[in-house]
């Protein structure tokens, strides 16, 4: 096992004996991943959120991918039983305690202990306020992630995406822009429009989405301030239409595609100067612009062979190298967080399917086994890739693992799904 070194040690200690185990449903069957137990948390104090701590934190470790999280079945005294755990092959074993410090403060207390070596692995407390059950077992999920693997989690973030319904009263189709966190909980409606919306992108900085609307009668880019109470701004009117926005690492400047003059070319618009600049110049169609995660490259997408595929544009020395080279139709390319990687959608016959691209050795590998996935985005760790495909007719979101491939579905009880993207880490 990998582990970290200890960051902190209580001097307090908590033990509990061995139970049966519970399994936790996941839509695949977990391989190669890290055997461990969630223990139900000690809740000491009143709180108003009737919230599982443990059962969140086990349920986003083994939506990762990288573990195979199981409970106890109820809380227990006493010293651990580590044969036990031995004998059932769990690597390692979370506790901990919800304590109500004040009217407003509480302590969540968290035991990380390997089994073999029956040493304490990880022992801190997290100070949080009433009402933040739910982002302290996303926050400490993120601990144990780290502490057991040594790499950052990604459950303390959000997700950004576009739900689509009739209207009960006059059967029109009613548009929603909406967050929630990485799980799909805490669901909040940010824009809501009688008009599609397309393309929804989350700033670095995670304060500002930008996003597509044909509210005018065309389509044109808007940023929304998530967290303000205030109207979106429509980025200036350009000739001709704007699609496909992406954010800049810098958070000052953002990338479009414009069809000024007729043709379709990615443009870089700056926030503060007001002005365009353009990237690509091109009789073809250049579209679905994503920044490395330096800034200083352009992956898009691009018809300029007769085919569609994916190209990388240096900033600096201004040379575009072609990055696809296996099959007819490659698009939608989206960075991986350390810029090793690009997410694409491949086509393979007919179907259209979630795809990795090693940039460097151009080895292109096909994820799923979909017939229309579309709109990739990287978790903020790597780990994992949010998408959108169709199931029974019906858009859904998928969330696949890089570690196995599991897969794990985000369903909307009516309507549809579409247009995913993540934020970076959370505050």
């Amino acid at each position: 096992m990998k582990y970290i070194k200890i960051l902190m040690l209580l001097t307090t200690l908590f033990s509990f004996s061995a139970n049966a185990l519970l399994e936790v449903n996941i839509i695949k069957s977990k391989e190669d991943s890290f055997p461990i137990v969630i223990a139900p948390f000690e809740m000491i104090g009143k709180f108003q959120e009737d919230v599982d701590l443990a059962k969140i934190i086990r349920e986003n470790l083994n939506r990762s991918g990288q573990f195979d999280a199981k409970s106890t079945n109820q809380l227990m005294t006493g010293p651990i039983d580590f044969d036990f755990y031995l004998k059932h092959k769990k690597d390692a074993i979370v506790f901990g305690k919800i304590r109500q410090i004040t009217s407003n403060v509480n302590h969540a207390e968290i035991y990380i202990y390997d089994v073999l070596t029956q040493k304490p692995l990880y022992a801190n407390k997290i100070a949080f306020t009433n009402g933040a059950l739910r982002k302290t077992a996303h926050a400490l999920s993120d601990v144990i992630y780290y502490a057991l693997l040594g790499q950052k989690g990604s459950f303390n973030t959000r997700l950004s995406f576009v739900t689509v319904n009739n209207s009960k009263k006059n059967g029109k189709r009613i548009y929603r822009l909406k967050i929630s966190d990485w799980d799909g909980k805490n669901e909040q409606t940010i824009i809501k429009d009688d008009d599609p919306i397309l393309s929804p992108a989350w700033s670095a900085d995670q304060r500002k989405i930008a996003y597509v609307s044909f509210k005018n009668n065309r389509s044109d880019v808007f940023v929304k301030y998530v967290f303000q109470e205030t109207l979106p701004q429509k980025l200036p009117k350009f000739n001709g239409i704007a699609s496909s926005p992406a954010w800049h690492p810098d958070g000052k400047n953002i990338a479009l595609t414009l069809s000024k003059n007729g043709n379709k070319d990615i443009y870089l618009y700056n926030f503060d100067s007001k002005k365009l600049k353009r990237l690509t110049t091109n009789i073809a169609i250049d579209t679905e612009a994503s920044f490395s995660p330096d800034g200083k490259s352009i992956a898009f997408t691009s018809n300029r062979t007769g085919q569609v595929q994916v190209y990388i544009k240096n900033l600096e020395s201004g040379k575009i190298s072609r990055a696809t080279f296996e099959g007819r139709y490659n698009a939608k390319p989206v960075y991986s967080p350390d810029g090793k990687d690009l997410a694409l959608i491949h086509r393979v016959g007919k179907d259209y399917r979630l795809a990795l691209l090693d940039i460097a050795s151009r080895d292109l590998t096909v994820l799923t086994q979909n017939k229309s996935d579309e709109s990739p985005y990287f978790s903020p760790n790597g780990g994992m890739i949010i998408y959108s495909t169709n199931r029974d007719n019906k858009g859904i979101l998928s969330i696949i693992s890089l570690h196995n491939n599991q897969t794990v579905e985000l369903m909307q009880k009516e309507g549809e799904v579409r247009e995913p993207s993540w934020s970076n880490y959370s505050n």
